[in-house]
């Protein structure tokens, strides 16, 4: 099977932290500053300015906008009791409580309505159950207000509700209409209310039905807008939050017919970490897409490509490895192959492979995969010496994703013009060691089978596969061939086997593999699949050239039946053919037997 580029989406999550928006403690005293104040002139209200009102000053009855009710009062005396000396992490919103802040809410008084915020933001750093719509209901009419001070403090209180709550949180928020008041907030002149809104929607988009609902309200280009903010912090939450949105296809459309690709581009030269990996995942996400790989690249006179490969330096490896992705994924066009590599990737991809483990090792091996399979990168990936350190991480590596990537670029290089670079350098005893590791993973399995049945393409090779570790290599790969669950690797030791079949097979060899071949011909000769017929065939013309498998192999009526079968059948001229070739050649071994057994005759007569 050829080999082909490899691209796909990155299911990497933004989170968001908001301890730095604002400090908890702030909040809670200025709430109780607020409480007290109000309690404080309404005590000097009703004594019609004969008490001292707040800071021990006599005040008026003008103090507010309008006057305290009873019920008002009733609401900021409960409130200011219970904050102070009742509230506990585990504490639960009542009905007395929810009264008293709907009561707080729906007032005319604007302190009273910032107090009903910010007892919200206290209630969501210490509240652990879960979210109901009837306490969420006072909560979407603060959420609209145009006052910036509660604007501030409710924006807080749903992040942290959805960040620091269970799940469900999310669920109710949702069902309450949550979506285009935030939508609403995005355009906020506040740095506080735009940096936790975007923290909001970058925690709700972590569902489909999530995703699909925030990109259909409108929030793709506020959100775009605010990735050039001014502040890193929102920038951080604003690619965080289009990052999300990136994991379905449908939304990837609308972000880029809505101008994301140049914002994502521009992004990538943040002197945040955090911002330039949200950037370059989400452009990963993107060039999942052939018509968006072209878009990208031609931003800039390919600066993506440029600014991706300064990335691959990066001090951070998640920067690093989302850089590798995203490149991965532009080198699934040949174009964009040669370019990457010109644009002096090796240099940095082969420091990074060297250096790093886990996931980024993989990220950089599945990108110099790609960059591999373009034949003009053949000579620039071996002279960059790339060869040995692939087949270290092979051996060494404990991550399988690595070790499948790194045979699968072996076996690009082995397929092209540089062969016998590749087997300089241990190519074949590496790929024979994994082949007879039994802990290889299936994945590298299959890899490794194919480089090796790439390298038995070589005739010097050939001897030196089929000689390995006293014959056990070619064994193994008969074994495989026969029994593998896997059928990838069973074509592939099937075509190994042809190659080898080629040699004289020594004798005790072919007599110890013997029943394995037999059980593998007629496994694949049987196969519904026609690549298997023609492997299996052609191998079969092989081995009938030696004299002792056709001894063996003419004893076996059902076979000899099984391609009869494959003469008269709807089989591709090219298989009939080759059946046909096979039993011409088994005629013509039984007529060669024929004539010498006659010929002894002969000779004994005389």
């Amino acid at each position: 099977m050829s080999p082909r580029p490899v691209a796909s989406v990155s299911y990497e999550t933004a989170t968001v932290s908001t301890e730095h928006v604002h400090d908890k403690a702030n909040f809670i005293d200025e709430l109780l500053v607020i409480l007290r104040r109000i309690v404080d002139g309404f005590i000097c209200i009703v004594t019609c300015g004969c008490c001292e009102g707040p800071n021990g000053a006599f005040r008026s009855g003008d103090i507010y906008e309008t006057e305290l009710m009873e019920g008002e009062r009733q609401a900021v005396h409960n409130l200011l009791h219970y904050i102070e000396f009742e509230m506990t992490d585990n504490s639960m919103i009542n009905d007395e409580r929810l009264r008293a802040l709907c009561i707080l809410t729906y007032s005319d008084n604007s302190e009273l309505q910032r107090s009903a915020a910010l007892c919200y933001v206290e209630f969501s750093q210490r509240m652990r159950a879960p979210l109901t719509a009837v306490l969420v209901e006072p909560l979407m009419v603060l959420i609209r207000s145009g006052d910036l001070q509660v604007q501030k403090a409710v924006s807080l209180a749903v992040s942290n509700f959805i960040i620091n709550g269970p799940d469900s949180n999310k669920d109710v928020l949702m069902a309450s209409g949550i979506v285009q008041p935030l939508s609403t907030l995005l355009s906020s002149r506040s740095i506080e209310v735009q940096c936790n809104t975007c923290g909001c929607i970058t925690t709700l988009a972590t569902s489909d039905a999530n995703k699909a609902a925030l990109v259909k309200s409108g929030i793709i280009r506020p959100l775009l807008r605010l990735c050039k903010s001014s502040d890193v912090r929102v920038q951080r939450n604003a690619s965080g939050a289009v990052l999300n949105l990136t994991h379905i296809q449908s939304n990837r459309n609308d972000l880029v017919a809505r101008g994301a690709i140049p914002t994502l581009v521009e992004s990538l030269h943040s002197k945040d970490t955090d911002v330039q990996y949200y950037s370059a995942a989400a452009l990963s996400n993107m060039a999942v897409n052939e018509k968006h790989r072209t878009m990208m690249a031609a931003v800039g006179y390919h600066d993506v490509i440029k600014r991706l490969v300064l990335l691959l330096s990066s001090t951070s490896y998640k920067v690093q490895c989302q850089s590798c992705l995203a490149l991965r994924n532009l080198a699934s066009d040949a174009d964009h192959q040669l370019l990457i590599v010109r644009e002096h990737s090796l240099p940095p991809l082969h420091t990074l492979i060297k250096e790093s483990n886990g996931n980024t090792l993989a990220a950089g091996l599945a990108c110099l995969r790609n960059l591999s399979l373009h034949k003009s990168n053949e000579s620039a990936v071996i002279s960059e010496n790339m060869v040995p350190t692939l087949m270290r991480q092979l051996r060494i590596s404990s991550n399988p994703q690595a070790q499948q990537h790194a045979a699968g670029i072996i076996r690009n290089l082995a397929t092209g013009d540089h062969i016998t670079d590749v087997l300089t350098t241990e190519c074949a005893n590496t790929m024979a060691y994994m082949l007879l590791d039994p802990s290889t993973n299936i994945t590298v399995l299959i890899e490794v089978t194919a480089s090796i049945a790439v390298f038995a393409d070589d005739d010097e090779t050939k001897d030196q596969l089929m000689n390995m570790e006293g014959g056990k290599v070619f064994s193994r790969l008969v074994s495989l061939a026969s029994l593998s669950s896997n059928s990838e690797v069973q074509y592939n030791c099937a075509g190994a086997i042809g190659q080898i079949a080629l040699t004289d097979i020594p004798e005790d060899l072919l007599h110890k593999n013997i029943a394995g071949i037999l059980l593998y011909l007629d496994k694949f000769l049987m196969s519904p699949e026609p690549s298997f017929v023609h492997v299996a065939l052609w191998t079969l013309l092989q081995l009938l050239d030696d004299r002792g498998f056709y001894s063996i192999y003419k004893k076996e009526v059902h076979l000899h039946k099984v391609i009869e079968k494959i003469v008269k059948s709807k089989h591709s001229e090219a298989i009939k053919e080759l059946a046909d070739n096979v039993q011409a050649k088994m005629t013509a071994q039984a007529m060669s037997g024929w004539m010498v057994a006659f010929g002894c005759c002969v000779v004994g007569a005389g």
